[in-house]
């Protein structure tokens, strides 16, 4: 499926082919990597001579991956003191969910007034990626395929001021489920608010659906969580 990888970089990479520029992704890719599963933690020492000593690169190649992990809020730098993971606590990551929801929902009828069969084809092709990364139990390709499909359909609506914080919103959520709830993980067989079944509403025209699909697909998860942690992230919805 290396043709859902070319689209999904395509939509919503910000950055070129540079040969500097690309180590600086693959960098930055593994590190958030780490992150969102929970292998670099707030409690982890991280400067930027040891990570250009484990990943052979330059300080500058570091600290572009850095700068780009502090945009998405995953870590916080501290100049002289180094760079620490931030901590993804009930609190903010509740919020993260309700500004999800809220930016996608305001979307939504942009997003099916402006649907095009093109559009439509790129993201079937995302949200069988998904799919398949969900059938290998790949934690990290399911979150990367989810957030890749939601920032494609996100950008039919043509609204780019909130679309990097739909994206941290995205990441966020993803990162706590992941991180404080990953040894309670179930990976339920069929999930009726897919993917492909939000595609096929907005396809329809069917706003209602669409709606309704966004609503139980932003709010519920593979994982099994704590009711007292649900409460907290989707009581107030």
């Amino acid at each position: 499926m290396q043709h859902a990888s070319a689209i999904a970089d395509l939509r919503w990479s910000r950055y070129d082919d540079h040969p500097k520029t690309k180590k600086s992704n693959a960098v930055y890719e593994s590190l958030k990597r780490l992150i969102v599963i929970g292998d670099l933690t707030p409690a982890s020492s991280i400067t930027e001579q040891a990570l250009a000593r484990d990943y052979d690169c330059s300080q500058s190649t570091v600290r572009e991956a850095l700068l780009r992990l502090q945009e998405d809020g995953l870590v916080l730098r501290h100049g002289y003191r180094g760079t620490a993971v931030t901590e993804a606590t009930d609190e903010e990551t509740a919020l993260m969910l309700r500004l999800r929801l809220s930016i996608e929902l305001s979307a939504l009828e942009q997003v099916v007034a402006n649907i095009t069969p093109d559009r439509i084809a790129d993201l079937r092709v995302i949200a069988d990626l998904y799919d398949e990364r969900r059938a290998v139990r790949d934690l990290y390709g399911v979150s990367e395929a989810d957030i890749a499909f939601h920032m494609t359909l996100h950008q039919v609506a043509n609204m780019p001021v909130v679309e990097p914080i739909l994206q941290r919103s995205i990441i966020h959520v993803h990162r706590f489920l992941l991180t404080r709830h990953r040894p309670n993980l179930v990976w339920i067989k069929e999930i009726e608010a897919s993917h492909s079944a939000l595609l096929d509403a907005i396809e329809a025209g069917d706003y209602e659906a669409a709606k309704d699909l966004t609503y139980r697909h932003t709010t519920t998860s593979t994982i099994e969580v704590d009711p007292v942690i649900r409460q907290r992230l989707v009581g107030a919805l």
